[in-house]
């Protein structure tokens, strides 16, 4: 099988994000559905990549979820990492939707989105993972993003829970407070003087939620809030983001 260039950069990708659908890689590369299939079914007859089947409770075929198989690994000169079927997994595959679609909103502007996944950042072993992190570029200017996708499955706040949004929120305000950037601008290749939080909630009522509990914490205005709908509506880049500390809203983050 002759590799041809794209293929490589979807097995990038895949290393990337450690498991793409194909769903999710015919959407990276434009690429009709059908036409993506029958190309990653040939790349795994050639060991490129392997696949497994996603569980779930719809009847009919399972999606498969793909990863590098030996010779994709080999051509990477990375070693073989099989996902496990966790509920850690379940949420960030929910997750990769969510920044595929942020990433292809860029296309076709002069605005470039570059992806720190959460397996890489959890691999870095630092105390806090975000679900994802943003290089956004426009005109020579970096800048860095913490993403935060809640989907209300998490305890708001209890006086009796560690792993509240509360405690999260608490944390990301000591390492804004900290400033320490060294693990993102190695990864991204630049400097960063900040960053800011973009919380994404799943209703507006988490949402209200959740702005109250940042109006405790956030002294300094970085985190910006918004739900699901809204991303999905408008894009990332749209005025969609309110900032509860500041009482500002309808905020673009461009």
């Amino acid at each position: 099988m002759r590799i041809q260039e794209r293929d490589k950069e979807i097995l990038e990708d895949i290393c990337k994000f450690q498991c793409l659908t194909s769903y999710q890689i015919a959407k990276l590369y434009e690429m009709n559905l059908k036409v993506c299939q029958r190309r990653l079914r040939k790349l795994c007859k050639n060991d490129y990549l392997r696949k497994l089947p996603i569980p779930s409770i719809k009847s009919g075929r399972s999606p498969y979820l793909y990863y590098l198989g030996e010779k994709g690994a080999s051509l990477l000169n990375i070693s073989i990492s099989k996902p496990r079927l966790t509920l850690q997994l379940s949420h960030q595959i929910k997750n990769t939707e969510i920044v595929i679609d942020i990433k292809c909103s860029f296309k076709n502007t002069n605005i470039q989105c570059d992806i720190l996944p959460e397996h890489l950042i959890r691999k870095a072993q630092l105390e806090l993972i975000p679900d994802c992190a943003l290089k956004i570029s426009k005109n020579n200017k970096n800048a860095l993003f913490m993403l935060e996708i809640c989907m209300g499955t998490e305890i708001a706040k209890s006086p009796s829970c560690h792993e509240d949004v509360d405690s999260k929120i608490c944390r990301y305000t000591d390492f804004f407070d900290q400033n320490d950037m060294q693990c993102y601008e190695n990864y991204f290749g630049c400097n960063f003087k900040r960053f800011r939080l973009l919380f994404i909630a799943n209703s507006y009522q988490r949402l209200a939620g959740i702005s109250r509990i940042i109006s405790e914490h956030d002294s300094y205005g970085f985190i910006l809030i918004s739900t699901l709908k809204e991303l999905k509506a408008k894009g990332i880049s749209g005025k969609i983001w309110h900032v509860p500390a500041l009482e500002q809203s309808h905020i673009s983050i461009i």
